[in-house]
């Protein structure tokens, strides 16, 4: 349970899918916390992550490196706050844009551009991206897994009004949620740019298109 990890102070679900009792506990940090995490991907992004240290996180941030200190004790736990903010961000985004947005072409395109265009610009901008994932520790991962729930949950409420359009083609909302979200993890991790992931992405959207067709 993400509960024995010690994190345990927001709740993200899944509401549209009673079938489906899913949840993912994330952090809600404080607003100077959240400068101090914004300074540090600005960092890690002109650096990498082995070579930034806490003070170049301070210095970005404009505070005395023990402030960084008290707010996070290490990089690592730095780093792992700062992947499980950028999921909070990742789910908050992208439901304020579904709420004015009826179509699921539409919704689906929203999700591809906050969930995995703007991270892979990020990505592709730090000079270890070729590196990074070896860079992450164990806890790293763990912070990683639980972005992508968050992603999953989104998705799930996604297609949870598809399960007819889905049942048709003997495929089930789950099933098409984890479908949509592992193709896209691969498009990520394979593009050399983000106008090939764009174009990976469009197949994706097609796809979806044709198997929810009325």
């Amino acid at each position: 349970m993400l509960t024995d990890l010690g994190i345990c102070t927001r709740v993200v679900f899944v509401s549209n899918i009673d079938t489906w009792p899913f949840f993912v506990n994330m952090p809600i940090m404080s607003d100077s916390k959240i400068e101090i995490l914004e300074a540090a991907m600005r960092v890690f992004t002109r650096f990498g992550l082995k070579k930034t240290t806490m003070k170049d996180i301070a210095e970005e941030a404009g505070v005395a490196r023990q402030t960084v200190y008290n707010a996070f004790s290490s990089k690592d736990v730095l780093l792992c706050d700062l992947i499980r903010h950028a999921g909070v961000q990742i789910e908050e985004q992208t439901r304020a844009q579904w709420a004015d947005t009826p179509a699921l072409a539409d919704k689906l395109d929203i999700f591809f551009e906050i969930a995995l265009v703007q991270p892979f610009r990020i990505m592709t901008a730090s000079p270890e991206v070729e590196t990074l994932e070896e860079s992450l520790s164990a806890a790293g991962h763990r912070a990683m897994s639980e972005v992508d729930a968050i992603k999953e949950a989104l998705l799930l409420d996604l297609f949870a009004d598809q399960s007819a359009a889905l049942a048709r083609h003997d495929l089930t909302v789950e099933q098409m949620a984890e479908w949509v979200r592992v193709t896209c993890v691969g498009y990520k991790s394979q593009a050399k740019s983000e106008a090939q992931l764009r174009q990976l992405l469009s197949v994706v959207r097609h796809m979806v298109g044709l198997v929810c067709a009325p």
